[in-house]
């Protein structure tokens, strides 16, 4: 069987691993269970015969993108299990309580799986509702398929006609039973006289049409019951399936007849045709799911509060974290005349405003996988590349708990597919847990290899290890590894969460290996080769990066003349340490908008760096009148704020920003940035 995929495959493998245990549950309901008569007429090898079926379809619904393969299957599927339920001697009753005791069971192991997990409560809900999807679709699967089977046997023979219609009616009124039971109204449509026989009760109390007045038309039911702005999509989808003879369903919207309240409704049904292949009848089912339908968007309003909570955070963090990291620069370009201590106390600043700016991506992160906004920027790539810039990130904390680090690498270049910041992220989240998780004056080994046709790397140190019990759950989110006596917990828990997602997003694998407590960790990430050379491109040393990178050649080659910079910033702090940062150019500082765009007037910046979040006029809006008064060329512009969704790096751009830097952003990485416009400007 191939490894499971999609949004619930840690689900569907947990479904699979328990299923004996679900089905020992299912028997022990089902033979206690007096309303299932044939039951008792039946072995265990005979009663779970078709369990393995339902099983995978279960498994498939929660790792498979809907199509209609899946939905042919789940439909194949019930009407085997009916077929020979029927056979077995069933009634629709029967039948109806064994599948919904086999859903209990299943959601039973469900709900215990994400007792033990930190799942969102939206992928909790996600799945609980696949699972009910499921089964509903099995449960009218089987409706239907032991109604073909009376309206078979009806027709088998004249002499038994009398028993068998009594036999239909028997079973219909079971039929109501169990549709009653499971909330569904049930009706059947002529084609040819055009006119609804609504089988049950429930029909009358889902439309609100009074029982005395009798069923709906086929024009009320269009016209005064369902939503206008869902008829047409109603009426496309049911001439598509009457065409292609197949299964119908469909979820819209309507308007209780009396009390207009809007409902949203379910409907499956299936279309009957004579020996000419023409329709002659629609049977089907309704089902209100107004409550599931509300609690799904209300899910959604709460996943999208979240995202703005953490959005909002982020921002209000960063922002007193970019003073802290410009002060620290500031502080080290002097450390040689310092005081140990002040240099001590520079050197911890720089270290922690990188390590909390690094938390906040990582929750931002998690944020966007979980809901699937993480978009890969794909490029043909050298993977060694990306090796050289996580260990530019991490350089200096690797020296300052004084780990060698010792890089095993190929002469030649190592092609893949992918992002190269994310999988720079990933490699650098596993140098990182490294450098963590090893005692000062450790040993971390790095290797790059090619493997069966596949790029590896692998990350060996000799730091605390882990018990085999934890490894396999070491990747979940918020979970880590128990520490040794007397060491305490470092991090949050998601940095190897978000490097399993975003390694699963670029096709690869990503594993972990330990001999135990005190052993040390190897982490590997397996990733396929590109099928093209890696394309010449810029070296990696002239692509501006954070970290230390920057720091021996800043003043190599200082431009002619010293570029005029606008800061604009409501946090005085912030816009200070800056403009202490870019020292070597002349720059001004503002704190709102008309201070800025009256300082623009007179000292016509080259360079404008601006806030988003401003008072009174936003960050955008002095961009777009700096565009329009500029007196000579139009000031580069660069927003550099706490804000760092997709959506504000693509607003940014329709204001006319040429970047967009995210706070606390490298001092470093900044100087070279006005370096590179300096030299532009000057070859003008």
């Amino acid at each position: 069987m191939a490894p499971e995929a999609g949004p619930y495959a840690d689900l569907a493998l947990h479904i699979r691993f328990k299923r004996w245990r679900v089905t020992r549950r299912w028997l022990r309901a089902v033979r206690s269970d007096p309303s299932i008569e044939p039951a008792d007429r039946l072995t265990n090898r005979q009663l779970i015969d078709l369990l393995p079926q339902l099983y995978d379809e279960i498994c498939s619904a929660l790792t498979a993108v809907p199509n209609s393969a899946l939905d042919a299957r789940i439909d194949f599927d019930a009407r085997q299990y009916a077929r020979k339920r029927w056979m077995h001697g069933y009634q629709l009753d029967e039948l109806y309580r064994e599948l919904d005791l086999l859903q209990v069971s299943v959601q039973h192991v469900v709900r215990e799986y994400f007792a033990n997990t930190l799942s969102p409560r939206a992928e909790q809900a996600g799945a609980h509702r696949t699972i009910e999807s499921f089964f509903s679709a099995t449960i009218h699967g089987a409706i239907r398929q032991l109604l073909d089977e009376q309206n078979q046997r009806i027709g088998a023979s004249l002499r038994e006609r009398d028993r068998a219609l009594a036999a239909r009616q028997e079973s219909d009124e079971r039929l109501r039973i169990a549709a009653g039971a499971a909330g569904l109204g049930i009706f059947e449509w002529n084609a040819g006289t055009r006119s609804g026989v609504w089988e049950n009760a429930r029909m009358f109390e889902i439309t609100g049409q009074p029982i005395d007045v009798g069923p709906l038309t086929n024009e009320a039911f269009m016209r005064d019951f369902m939503h206008p702005d869902d008829a047409a999509a109603f009426v496309e989808r049911y001439r598509a399936d009457e065409q292609a003879h197949r299964p119908f369903h469909t979820v819209f919207r309507a308007f209780r007849i009396g009390d207009r309240a809007l409902r949203v409704l379910e409907m499956h049904g299936r279309f009957r045709y004579d020996a000419h292949g023409m329709r002659h009848s629609f049977v089907g089912t309704l089902a209100d799911i107004t409550a599931r339908a509300n609690a799904q968007e209300a899910l959604r309003e709460a996943d999208r509060r979240k995202d703005v909570f953490l959005a909002t955070l982020a921002h209000e963090l960063r922002n007193p974290l970019a003073p802290i990291r410009n002060a620290a620069h500031v502080l080290k370009q002097d450390s040689e005349n310092l005081p140990p201590k002040i240099r001590w106390v520079q050197a911890v600043l720089e270290r922690q405003s990188h390590h909390l700016s690094h938390l906040i991506d990582d929750l931002l992160d998690v944020s966007r996988i979980t809901t699937g906004r993480i978009n890969l920027k794909r490029e043909v790539l050298d993977l060694r590349d990306a090796i050289g810039r996580a260990m530019e990130i991490n350089g200096p904390a690797a020296g300052q708990r004084r780990h060698r680090i010792f890089l095993n690498t190929r002469a030649t270049p190592i092609p893949v597919d992918g992002d190269r910041t994310r999988l720079t992220q990933i490699l650098s989240n596993l140098v990182d847990n490294a450098i963590k998780y090893t005692d000062d004056g450790g040993e971390i080994h790095i290797r790059a290899e090619v493997v069966n046709g596949r790029a590896r790397v692998a990350v060996k140190d000799s730091g605390i290890g882990v018990a085999a019990a934890e490894l396999p759950a070491l990747f979940d989110l918020f979970m880590q590894a128990t520490p040794p006596a007397g060491r305490a917990r470092d991090g949050l828990g998601i940095g190897l969460f978000v490097a399993r997602k975003l390694i699963d997003m670029h096709g690869g694998t990503i594993s972990v290996a330990s001999d135990g407590v005190g052993k040390g960790c190897e982490f590997s990430i397996t990733l396929p080769l590109a099928g093209t050379p890696v394309p010449a491109t810029v070296s990696p040393a002239d692509t501006p990066l954070a970290g230390e990178h920057y720091a021996d050649r800043r003043y190599a080659d200082v431009p002619e003349r010293r570029l005029r910079i606008l800061i604009v910033d409501d946090n005085r702090d912030a816009a200070e340490s800056l403009a202490l940062v870019l020292d070597m150019h002349d720059t001004r500082t503002a704190a709102d908008g008309p201070a800025a765009l009256a300082l623009a007037e007179q000292f016509d910046p080259d360079v404008a760096l601006l806030d988003i979040a401003l008072p009174g006029m936003s960050g955008h809006e002095i961009a777009r009148h700096l565009a329009a008064q500029s007196q000579r060329v139009c000031p580069v512009l660069i927003a550099l704020t706490g804000f760092s969704q997709p959506e504000d790096f693509a607003r940014s751009r329709a204001s006319g920003f040429a970047h967009h830097l995210v706070k606390p952003v490298s001092p470093d990485a900044l100087i070279e940035l006005m370096h590179t416009i300096a030299r532009t400007r000057q070859g003008r």
